[in-house]
């Protein structure tokens, strides 16, 4: 290899590194969906690409709170959970516009990591202040309950703003009087990826896309309990780029 060829891939290189960082803080919304190479290695049962990127977000907040606690325990700098909270909401906030187009419904999402993960923040780091000015274990009995009610208040506030006691599945299997829909993570409904049986309506045919009432249950999550309408059209395919909003409904 020429010095010019050395040189000329060492520039490539860099190039292609500026770019990424740059694409990387600055992201755009893509027009292809992104492919989960890994993930799809980890998790052995087929997802669609809402619940990939769902799963993802969760990771990426679980690690997040993990390496905080880690630093916590090791009497770290609050700048080093400064330094973490910066690469995690860049990391946060690349996923969430680069892939903008392939939730079933983004705002709802973007909303609630943000959210949470700045009241994350602010516990973390507001934990390292009060470990300071602490005289008695009361400060820490204060400060867990204000911690408990900013997270109750953020509870209450986005079931307020984005909460719902419905939400929309495709029916994949009839058998006489009962019926396996499938359900999208739906964090709006709080309901959770898979299959679920329910009582068959009319009009039911296999890929048409249905609403169904849910019934929350405190601490579980919200199950799916009945039809209530059922869509004219199909879903193009059951991948999380299709939306299930319907189009055509039935009388």
């Amino acid at each position: 290899m020429s010095v010019e060829d050395f040189l000329y891939r060492i520039g490539e290189s860099v190039d292609s590194v500026i770019h990424g960082i740059i694409s990387f803080i600055n992201p755009t919304p893509s027009e292809e969906p992104p492919s989960f190479r890994y993930l799809g290695r980890l998790v052995k049962k087929r997802l669609t690409t809402h619940e990939y990127l769902s799963l993802k977000l969760q990771i990426a907040f679980l690690l997040y709170l993990i390496m905080n606690l880690i630093l916590l325990f090791l009497r770290a700098s609050p700048l080093w959970l400064v330094g973490v909270a910066v690469v995690y909401f860049l990391y946060l906030r690349y996923t969430l516009v680069r892939n903008r187009e392939f939730f079933v419904e983004h705002e709802p999402y973007r909303f609630f990591y943000y959210a949470i993960s700045l009241i994350s923040f602010a516990v973390f780091t507001g934990y390292t202040v009060v470990r300071r000015i602490a005289t008695s274990i009361y400060y820490y009995y204060a400060y867990l309950l204000i911690a408990f009610v900013a997270v109750m208040a953020f509870r209450w506030y986005f079931k307020q703003r984005y909460g719902r006691d419905y939400t929309y599945g495709v029916v994949e299997e009839i058998k006489g009087e009962v019926v396996k829909v499938f359900v999208h993570d739906d964090i709006a409904a709080n309901v959770k990826p898979g299959h679920y049986w329910v009582d068959a309506v009319e009009d039911l045919e296999v890929g048409r896309v249905v609403k169904l009432i849910v019934e929350d249950r405190k601490l579980k999550g919200a199950v799916p309990l009945k039809i209530i309408e059922v869509y004219l059209s199909d879903i193009e395919n059951q991948s999380s780029h299709s939306s299930t909003e319907p189009k055509e409904e039935t009388e």
